[in-house]
């Protein structure tokens, strides 16, 4: 398959870090970014190959399973059974399935046609817990099984899926880094995410009520009431909402430092990466796989009051913060989404015929 293009497959053109990794993927590769439904994005989509498979809104049974799994993620998250079946007749040529969801497409192209495909596994379901969970886990496995290649963004997804007997390759997100770093900064600690109950808003909030800077919490909410519910108890947070790109880098530039929660979180979180790529220190807990990612530029804290005594560490001592932001842009140079897509393209051409 070497020079031949290949298709990079999203279920939902939306927000968050899977889109951000399909779209960059595909602008970087010069590759066909393939969607089932196109749910709006902030992203800029300039100088990708977009081709949108199918029009209109989820149907309703397919609402009523993914909340069974995802109700805080809102109807936009809806896994769409019947489009990913269908384009298992639809996409023709070397493929990387973004999630174990689209990955049920190239399982049904590998038993219907003999073709070969790879997936790229976010958050691994292998180690869910429950009754509940066996569907997602039986699913997930036999995709594996059959996939020519495996990729993943943390290491510790890669052990969770070696344990149950299957060999990943680590390809962390990508970013941007900046030519040019800000080192004079505003008191601002800065949260990126899509945000909804699972990642616990409450705990930023908390947070805010300590820290001697100002909380901006940027990005989408899924869900109105839990939006609605986080404002009335924590009015001194600054929230943005739906953020463009260009008014998310200039907190990016301007903000001290980024802090990022995850709870078995086992991807990266996007966020994190673009912080460090503009010279941001980074603060997470172990619940988040871009603990992978801390080493002198940040910490890695038990709980949110540790957090509060890092930020506060960081944001009163302007040697530390420097010399913090510094290493982080160091790490991000290696972590561009040029780097990236060689490293996806490489795999892709090694791994499938």
């Amino acid at each position: 398959m070497k020079d031949e293009k290949i298709n990079i497959v999203l279920r939902i053109l939306w927000k968050g870090g899977v889109t951000r990794v399909a779209v960059e993927e595909a602008r970087n590769m010069k590759s066909t970014l393939v969607v089932y439904r196109h749910a709006g994005t902030q992203y800029d989509l300039s100088n990708v190959d977009l081709k949108v498979l199918f029009a209109g809104e989820p149907k309703w049974i397919f609402k009523v399973l993914t909340s069974i799994y995802a109700s805080h993620r809102g109807e936009e998250a809806t896994v769409d059974l019947d489009r990913i079946i269908k384009a298992s007749d639809i996409i023709k040529g070397p493929s990387l399935f973004h999630d174990q969801f689209a990955g049920i497409t190239g399982y049904l192209r590998k038993i219907k046609h003999g073709e070969d495909y790879a997936v790229y596994i976010h958050e691994t379901s292998l180690d869910s817990k429950g009754i509940k969970w066996a569907l997602p886990r039986i699913m997930e496995r036999k995709i594996l099984e059959k996939s020519k290649l495996i990729v993943t963004n943390s290491k510790w997804n890669r052990e969770i899926l070696a344990s149950k007997g299957f060999n990943a390759e680590v390809v962390y997100p990508g970013c941007y880094p900046k030519e040019k770093i800000n080192l004079e900064r505003q008191k601002i600690v800065l949260a990126v995410s899509v945000w909804d109950s699972g990642r616990r808003p409450e705990i930023y909030g908390e947070i805010s009520k300590k820290i001697k800077g100002k909380l901006v919490m940027a990005g989408y909410w899924t869900r109105q009431d839990t939006l609605n519910e986080f404002m009335r108890k924590y009015k001194d947070v600054i929230i943005t909402g739906p953020i463009s790109e260009s008014k998310l880098q200039e907190l990016y530039d301007n903000a001290s430092v980024l802090i990022r929660f995850g709870f078995n979180e086992k991807g990266p979180g996007m966020g994190v990466l673009e912080a460090m790529g503009v010279g941001m220190p980074v603060i997470v807990n172990e619940g988040l796989g871009s603990k992978e990612l801390i080493k002198d530029n940040g910490y890695v804290v038990k709980d949110w009051e540790e957090a509060v005594d890092r930020i506060n560490e960081i944001l009163e001592d302007e040697s530390l913060r420097r010399k913090m932001s510094i290493n982080s842009w160091e790490i991000a140079k290696e972590l561009s989404w040029k780097n990236h897509a060689i490293k996806i393209r490489e795999l892709m051409e090694k791994k499938l015929n």
